[in-house]
């Protein structure tokens, strides 16, 4: 009896985790589910109706999901979940694509099935997101971004155009490009944030070598950046520049920076050479169903 007991205890704790599994993820109420409120009811209705005729040409299933946030999950589970609890795509062929959106997280994913591997492999569905999706999400047209990236993955599916191994070759080195573009834009801030932070020290001081040589480093950066940086990462850099300098020229105020960059002339008005040493940087101390397709084929994710 012991042993019957046991195993009936195990029995419903497994069928109250699998509910709790499933009750995690509302139904799909169709092809488009706006979880999240981004699209206007035209908006719903123009995806539906391309989507299913996506599905009439080719079986394929696409699925539009966004929602206010994925609970701490990476978006590369969330969206695996959803797409195996849904079964998007046509069971055996498994020819479903996910493109999941959450807005407070600022992060989405476009899951692809086996079945359409070939036809959506990980470096183009990277440089859709890159291209289309996520530049409208950065000036907050989400409306715009997800019709226009939703409907660049239909007219794809809708071709079933196989990625050969040079286009699929070539869009993994775009994607790396776009990787290495971005360490780049992160390695130049370093420069950046000394450069603004010893120019902002100096002109709270008064002092002209730290000025000169902090807008130098500064402005060598952002250059240095144009040239091999994304426009959005040199940007980016500009606004940190700027917050730095503001922090710099408020502790140049400072008695103590004050005697650091000024020497032996500090308490004095007026402009001095000053120090362009590294004195003043040792102190700086995220009602419909689907065909059952399974996930697994691969994807991309992305931020904005």
């Amino acid at each position: 009896m012991r042993l019957v007991r046991i195993f009936l205890s195990a029995l419903a704790i497994g069928v109250l985790a699998a509910t709790a599994m499933a009750q995690e993820f509302p139904a799909p109420r169709g092809k488009v589910n706006d979880f999240a409120n981004m699209l206007k009811a035209e908006d719903r209705a123009t995806l539906e109706e391309m989507l299913a005729g996506v599905e009439r040409e080719t079986t394929a299933e696409i699925a539009v999901v966004t929602v206010a946030t994925l609970g701490g999950k990476p978006v590369e589970e969330y969206a695996n979940r959803l797409f195996s609890e849904w079964g998007i795509g046509k069971k055996g062929r498994d020819n479903g694509v996910l493109i999941l959106i959450a807005r407070d997280d600022r992060e989405m994913r476009i899951e692809v099935g086996y079945g359409l591997e070939g036809v959506l492999p990980d470096g183009l569905t990277g440089a859709i997101i890159r291209e289309t999706f996520t530049p409208r999400f950065r000036d907050n047209q989400f409306r715009e971004g997800i019709l226009d990236g939703s409907r660049r993955v239909a007219d794809i599916v809708r071709r079933n155009e196989t990625v050969t191994a040079d286009e699929r070759a070539a869009l993994d080195r775009a994607a790396a490009a776009a990787s290495q573009s971005w360490v780049i834009a992160a390695f130049l801030s370093i420069f950046v944030g000394v450069g603004a932070f010893t120019a902002g020290t100096g002109a709270a001081a008064r002092a002209v070598a730290p000025l000169v040589s902090g807008l130098f480093f500064t402005g060598m950066a952002l250059f240095m950046g144009l040239l091999g940086a994304p426009l959005t990462g040199v940007l980016l850099l500009g606004v940190f520049a700027v917050a730095v300098l503001v922090a710099g020229y408020r502790l140049g105020s400072r008695p103590g920076w004050q005697r650091s960059m000024r020497g032996s002339r500090a308490g004095r008005g007026g402009w001095v050479m000053g120090s362009s040493g590294s004195s003043s940087s040792s102190r700086s101390s995220s009602g419909g169903g689907f065909g059952g397709g399974r996930s697994g084929g691969g994807g991309a994710s992305g931020r904005w």
